[in-house]
């Protein structure tokens, strides 16, 4: 299937009201609505939708945030933060979409290396790394995770 197709299709939902822990490696369209915790591993999108919570690491073609992540976003094209989201952690892709509204509260790491040579590649390049800080009081949704 093409990859445009592919990544039309939802493969894989953690529906809302659900929850789901694991290391996941899947084909295709990977959808959070839910609460996650650990990896997932696509060559689709992934997408964290407006009342989805996840923990751990998300690898994926484009990484598109809505809800809450905590942890690392690698993205082989482009990673995009919805104004809902709240992202606790780092994130390392070609490019790098942010709505008004959204919080990053980590390191983004903008390169085109990361499609080149993958995620380990980025960690020897501080050069690279531009870190954003949110200075506003957040509750977090995530801190039941946080002890």
């Amino acid at each position: 299937m093409p990859a445009s197709l592919d990544s039309a299709f939802i493969n894989t939902i953690i529906g809302e009201g659900s929850s789901a822990r694991g290391e996941f490696v899947v084909k295709g369209f990977f959808r959070i609505d839910g609460d996650f915790s650990g990896s997932i591993k696509t060559s689709g999108r992934i997408l964290v939708g407006v009342t989805g919570r996840a923990k751990g690491e998300l690898h994926g073609r484009d990484v598109v945030v809505g809800g809450v992540f905590r942890g690392d976003i690698y993205a082989d094209e482009h990673v995009v933060l919805l104004a809902s989201a709240v992202v606790l952690g780092n994130v390392y892709s070609p490019r790098l979409e942010i709505e008004r509204g959204s919080i990053l509260d980590g390191y983004a790491c903008i390169t085109p290396r990361i499609r080149e040579e993958g995620p380990h590649a980025v960690h020897l390049q501080s050069s690279y790394v531009l870190k954003i800080d949110t200075t506003a009081k957040v509750a977090s949704p995530l801190s039941q995770w946080e002890q």
